[in-house]
């Protein structure tokens, strides 16, 4: 045991160089945000707009809740069979 020593380990200092990914500063309800040019309120988002986004992920989950009914289906009626719901 005293022959091996365990290295200590440095903490890894991270400095903030004002560089983002994205644009955080609408976070947390706050309805405007500051870019370098000027300052602007972002527009809020439209009824029409709202109802396209929502149709668009409506669409792109049926194929998958299909799917998920129809395995789910052909297991109950597998287990029906099985268990003798025709033996009457």
């Amino acid at each position: 045991m005293s022959d091996k020593k365990k290295k200590k380990r440095t903490k890894t200092q991270y400095y903030d160089d004002g560089r983002t990914i994205a644009d955080m500063s609408g976070i947390n309800g706050r309805k405007e945000f500051h870019t370098d040019d000027n300052n602007f309120v972002r527009p809020r988002s439209t009824l029409k707009d709202m109802f396209k986004t929502y149709i668009k992920t409506v669409k792109s989950m049926l194929v998958p809740m299909f799917i998920t009914l129809g395995a789910l289906t052909v297991v109950f009626f597998l287990a029906y069979l099985i268990l003798g719901g025709f033996s009457q």
